[in-house]
């Protein structure tokens, strides 16, 4: 399995389904339903092609187009922080080859919910931490070696999940109130 044959491909998609080709339009509404006439995005072409192959998702398709020759270690670390009580802020640690990456899975955003304005408590969390915040509210770092340790950048993105958890029930409390 090639994922750069993959990842061409899905810009292939995008290219077609931006020309309007009916074939490209009918892919994306076969993997992504209604959704795919309010957007397509490459993400959303990277979602047709792995679903296409039988994936639930493209990160799981790269998962598995990973070379042999690179193994990748995954572990779930407790922080000893909780969102609520008894919920325990974990962040995943990644290492392939010299890489390390420390992600919180986008847990504090499904713990608190996705209100409208989500997004101005990320900026924040982003500036007081200085991590990563995707567009699905995975907030993550690379372990950068001479910079910062891996204890750090675990201790600094279970800090930033739970910050970001409780800026979205200030919002939403806010709000409501």
């Amino acid at each position: 399995m090639n994922l750069e044959h993959y990842r061409k491909e899905a810009k292939r998609l995008r290219r077609a389904f931006a020309a309007g080709d009916p074939r490209a339009f009918s892919r994306a509404e076969a993997a992504l339903g209604e959704r795919s006439k309010e957007r397509f995005l490459l993400s959303d072409a990277q979602h047709v092609i792995a679903v296409e192959r039988g994936y639930r998702s493209w990160p799981e398709l790269r998962r598995a187009a990973e070379p042999i020759g690179h193994p990748r270690t995954e572990t779930v670390i407790d922080t000893g922080l909780e969102y609520r009580p008894g919920d325990a802020v974990r962040v995943r640690v990644v290492q392939r080859e010299h890489r390390i990456w420390v992600v919180d899975d986008g847990v504090a955003f499904d713990q608190a919910g996705r209100p409208r304005a989500w997004q101005a408590a990320a900026d924040r969390v982003h500036k007081e931490f200085v991590v990563n915040i995707s567009r699905h509210g995975v907030i993550s770092l690379p372990v950068m070696r001479g910079y910062l340790s891996e204890q750090e950048v675990v201790r600094r993105i279970a800090k930033a999940s739970l910050a970001l958890y409780q800026e979205i029930l200030d919002l939403e409390g806010a709000t409501a109130g």
